[in-house]
């Protein structure tokens, strides 16, 4: 681990700082640069990403907050004073800005998408690097493992699971996996927004899974707070997919296909009992 690059005298300059920064780089540069291969004009772009940005950090300050209350009992100034009680949820950043960018593609009457779509082709680079800061800033850590991978986290016992290299992984098969369904959307026509579905179920997944390796504090029933907002995205994502990517039609013709099969069969079936009976007598 290595939560802090270098300092210089009080000064300290930390490795998440660096990265978050990076990554907004990143998530803005593409998030704009397929927005205006759409010919959206780059004065609506600005303005989205400004306003996206600013709601997603109250909401994830909010959020980080709500999940972890007890530690602004005693001084509730310490919810804007992020230096004093540093914190932000990621989760939280993310329904914040996906609701930001819905309301403003709806008033602007831009297709809501084109600019999900575009979130999504972004935000999956911009997570890899965040990733990276992350892990080197342990603050986040895995729960107690004897796996050759183990990694030790500053302030704690034992060796755990580098939790973030895990959903480092899961995301660069994410990526893979978005960039045969952009071609695939590209050759068949898909619908606009197959992009967007395609990315939250998929990452909803895997960091679901990803969250039993975690050590966590706050905990709704037998799962952590993330995993239920994670089930949340899931479905929403899921229902969208049924609904406004064809998933409807395609389980309508699988399953139509599946119950064909199953008659076939079990017409073939009785059809030898019944040549055997005949047989018989």
């Amino acid at each position: 681990m290595m939560p802090i690059l270098f300092s210089i005298g009080s000064f300290h300059l930390y490795s998440f700082s660096i990265f978050l920064i990076f990554a907004w780089i990143i998530w803005s540069f593409t998030f704009w640069r397929h927005l205006r291969s759409l010919a959206i004009h780059d004065e609506q772009t600005f303005d989205a990403m400004f306003a996206t940005t600013l709601v997603a950090l109250v909401v994830a300050r909010f959020g980080f907050v709500i999940s972890h209350v007890s530690l602004f009992f005693a001084n509730w100034l310490r919810v804007v004073a992020l230096w004093v009680q540093p914190g932000l949820s990621l989760y939280g950043a993310l329904l914040g800005a996906v609701v930001m960018l819905v309301f403003f593609a709806m008033k602007h009457k831009i297709r809501v998408a084109h600019i999900l779509d575009a979130f999504s082709l972004s935000f999956m680079w911009a997570y890899v690097v965040g990733l990276i800061g992350g892990f080197l800033d342990g603050s986040i850590v895995g729960k107690v493992a004897a796996v050759k991978w183990a990694v030790f986290y500053g302030g704690f016992l034992g060796r755990r699971h580098p939790i973030q290299l895990y959903s480092l992984l899961a995301m660069i098969g994410i990526i893979g996996i978005l960039v045969l369904v952009k071609r695939a959307a590209k050759k068949h026509a898909w619908q606009d927004g197959s992009i967007a579905m395609w990315f939250f179920i998929l990452f909803s997944l895997s960091a679901f899974a990803v969250e039993f390796f975690g050590e966590h504090t706050v905990y709704w029933g037998h799962l952590s707070a993330n995993q239920w907002v994670l089930v949340g995205i899931f479905g929403q994502s899921l229902g969208a997919f049924y609904v406004r990517g064809g998933g409807k039609e395609r389980i309508v013709t699988v399953g139509s296909g599946i119950l064909v099969q199953a008659k076939k069969s079990i017409g073939g079936i009785y059809a030898k009992f019944s040549k055997r009976n005949t047989q018989g007598n």
